[in-house]
């Protein structure tokens, strides 16, 4: 069993008192942690100070507006989120994306606001510091070459938070709170083509809440993984059906989501194979993943 290098826990009431602690240097917000203390103990994060959410106000809260959508506490964990009878009605595709994350008792635990700030991955990039040693690091962790493409400049680890592709399309807005005050912003705004800075939150930034408007149109999760339970998904998929023709957002398959039209399902699945261009950063054949990308995207929009 790999063992936590010494670190201090504190659990704020005030969100005053959590923003002054994570104002300290090495110190990390801390939610389910089910992303975050495997992380630690493969020393990639080694944080000195946690800051626990689990007493800060108003992060288990549920809203539902007057216009039929509904505000979602971001320490709400992805059980109760699948469980509610507000999500389950008027976002199913949700509920299912929060019920095909791992295991049960991983449900239990990780949050849904933990889940839309899920770190990138990468088959280099999260693994043992020993192993990592072996090949030199990686440029996200320890190193200064991308052994996905080693050629290249940039970062390649993938996105594969389950919950995203569905709340893109669904039209989610995040709230966040920090030191210098609240700030908004649209969920389809959030990310960026860098797998070390893949998100636009800024430091010391804590996302509180998950705004959902009423639903515009029916939505459809897909997720592919090795097996049933337990794997990242290798590739993830959320499609809607509009007037004007088809949507899907498609993740797991770089550092952000891409999000492609089409007016039939066939046309879909083509713009969206002509888009995405998976790179070796999960264990199956990037290749292999390419295809899949149309084979999954025509049958969410075909199960619409």
């Amino acid at each position: 069993m790999l063992p936590f290098a010494p670190f201090s826990l504190e659990a704020p009431d005030t969100w005053a008192t959590a923003h002054g602690l994570l104002a300290e240097p090495g110190a990390r917000l801390v939610a389910g942690g089910t992303d975050l203390l495997p992380s630690m103990k493969h020393r990639i994060f080694r944080p000195g100070v946690l800051v626990s959410t689990r007493r800060l106000p108003g992060l288990r809260s549920v809203v539902e507006a007057p216009d039929g959508g509904v505000l979602l506490g971001a320490g709400l964990t992805l059980r109760e989120v699948s469980r509610l009878p507000v999500v389950r009605s008027r976002y199913p595709a949700l509920a299912a994306a929060c019920a095909t994350v791992a295991t049960p008792t991983i449900q239990a635990m990780a949050t849904l606001g933990g889940n839309i700030m899920l770190d990138t991955r990468c088959v280099y990039y999260n693994q043992p510091e020993g192993w990592r040693a072996g090949i030199g690091g990686c440029l996200k962790c320890d190193g200064s070459v991308c052994h996905v493409a080693p050629k290249g400049r940039g970062c390649y680890a993938a996105h594969s938070a389950d919950t995203v592709p569905a709340l893109w399309l669904y039209g989610a807005h995040l709230a966040f709170t920090s030191a210098a005050g609240p700030r908004t912003l649209p969920l389809d705004e959030m990310y960026q083509d860098d797998g070390i800075a893949w998100h636009l939150a800024a430091a010391g930034e804590v996302l509180t809440h998950v705004s959902l408007p009423p639903p515009a149109a029916l939505v459809i999760h897909r997720k592919a993984r090795t097996r049933a339970a337990i794997d990242y998904g290798f590739l993830l998929v959320a499609a809607a059906r509009a007037d004007t023709g088809y949507r899907a957002v498609v993740s797991a398959v770089g550092p952000r989501p891409i999000e492609v039209a089409g007016d039939t399902p066939e046309a879909l699945a083509d713009a969206a194979f002509a888009a995405v261009q998976p790179l070796g950063t999960h264990l199956q054949p990037a290749p292999w993943r390419k295809k899949m990308v149309r084979v999954e995207v025509r049958r969410a929009a075909e199960a619409l």
